[in-house]
C-alpha cells in the first residue's frame, strides 16, 4: 500500500477530519437562522428551509397543510412575501426564525 494512503496518513487524516466537520455543518439547527438571513434567501431556498425546520420538528414534510402553514407563518413574522429576495426582513430581522411558530402544535 502508498505510504500516502495509509489511514494514518496526516493528509488523509486531516481530509477526513474536514469531511467530518462538513457533514456536521450540514446538522445544524435550520431554526437558528434569523428572518434577515431567510428574507435573503432566494424561493427555492426558503423552500429547503421550511422541509428542514419541518423535518428538525418531526413533522410531516410531504403534508400540504404544513408547507404552506410554515410557510405562512414565516411570511408574517418575518415580513417575508411572495418569490422577492430582500436584504432584510420586513420584521423581527435578528429573531430566529424557529419563534415564527408553536411547535407542540403536531399539524396545521
Amino acid at each position: 500500500m502508498n505510504a500516502f494512503c495509509r489511514p494514518e496518513h496526516p493528509v488523509v487524516m486531516v481530509l477526513a477530519a474536514v469531511m467530518a466537520v462538513g457533514i456536521m455543518a450540514g446538522c445544524s439547527n435550520p431554526g437558528t437562522a434569523t428572518c434577515d438571513e431567510y428574507a435573503s434567501q432566494p424561493y427555492s431556498e426558503r423552500k429547503k428551509t421550511v422541509k428542514a425546520l419541518l423535518e428538525a420538528h418531526n413533522l410531516e414534510t410531504i403534508s400540504v397543510s404544513n408547507t404552506l402553514g410554515l410557510q405562512q407563518a414565516l411570511s408574517k413574522y418575518c415580513g417575508v412575501y411572495g418569490f422577492n429576495t430582500t436584504d432584510k426582513a420586513g420584521s423581527n430581522g435578528s429573531s430566529p426564525i424557529d419563534k415564527a411558530v408553536n411547535w407542540a402544535s403536531e399539524k396545521w
